[in-house]
């Protein structure tokens, strides 16, 4: 009996002595393969404008899109990648209306023409196998229907410029890394934690310095979250923001919680909440006789799903 107890004490013990199963965290690319990608997002901007008061702007995005690798590179893969939906609403504050623009919308809306002009038009991401988006090529394929909307030219100039600056490759860029968990380079176990920076989707020159811990693994489903802090990374870059030079001072903080199936890499959800704070400086000139001071929150939650 003695040695019976002492024998299961032993393997007790044993079990508690096992060190944490590492696992090498990355994304499998293989030719062919097809992802569909859907996002479903809100964002509130609350503004302090001088003389005018507070403003609030809120946004809803559901969006989707098809993402094909089309080509193995030395780092990771070329994919294909093709807006098959998009649908945006945003409450303004009076006196501006409220805009409701969806591709799937009726055909015969000026705003949904645009949205749905957007749709089918493929571009290319450069991802590698840790999850960064090295480069983005092809983008402006989003904007080549405008041109046969049967908008004036001014109309039609302005309608480009504005879905330039709304999707530019910084601005894709940053939006699908925040839909993707980026992986460190080496073995992971549970409890390890890694760091990492991208930037943010806004148009503003802010960034996310992300450290990431792999929570919990579960047959092959791991638990993955990230505390990121939101940072400004050229508080003295001058923006154009609706036709005005402006410069930023923001700071916040994004926080990440993401499920993985590791024997692909590819989350199937990543889960997202953020809030940034600060100072959007309008500079002097034009109706501005002096440098004015806009403080700003900006809130925003998110979903994204990957099957």
């Amino acid at each position: 009996m003695k040695a019976l107890r002492f024998s299961s004490l032993l393997i007790i013990l044993c079990s508690f002595a096992l060190p944490p199963k590492e696992v090498k965290l990355e994304y499998i690319f293989k030719v062919g393969d097809l992802h569909n990608w859907s996002q479903t997002s809100k964002q509130t901007i609350t503004q302090t404008v001088p003389g005018v008061g507070e403003m609030v702007i809120t946004a809803a995005t559901d969006a989707s899109m098809q993402m094909k690798v089309v080509e193995l590179t030395a780092t990771g893969a070329k994919i294909e990648t093709t807006y098959s939906k998009v649908k945006m609403f945003m409450k303004m504050p009076a006196p501006m209306g409220d805009v409701a623009m969806d591709s799937d919308g009726d055909a015969e809306n000026l705003q949904n023409k645009m949205m749905k002009s957007m749709t089918q038009k493929p571009f290319y991401i450069f991802m590698n196998k840790q999850g960064v988006i090295e480069k983005v090529e092809g983008t402006d394929k989003l904007y080549s229907g405008i041109s046969e909307l049967g908008l004036e030219a001014a109309a039609a100039e302005q309608a480009k410029q504005s879905l330039q600056q709304a999707l530019s490759e910084q601005s894709i860029k940053a939006s699908i890394e925040s839909s993707l968990i980026q992986y460190s380079a080496a073995k992971v176990k549970v409890g390890d934690t890694w760091k990492n920076s991208v930037g943010t989707a806004l148009n503003f020159p802010t960034q996310i310095n992300n450290t990431w811990k792999f929570e919990k693994l579960e047959g092959s489903i791991a638990t993955i979250n990230s505390d990121g802090i939101v940072v400004t990374t050229d508080k003295e870059k001058v923006i154009t923001i609706n036709g005005l030079k402006a410069k930023v001072n923001f700071n916040g903080h994004q926080m990440t919680k993401g499920t993985v199936d590791t024997k692909s890499g590819w989350p199937s959800e990543i889960q997202l909440v953020s809030e940034i704070n600060g100072t959007m400086t309008l500079l002097a000139g034009g109706m501005l006789p002096s440098d004015t001071d806009v403080p700003m929150k900006i809130l925003s939650e998110g979903t994204f799903t990957i099957k």
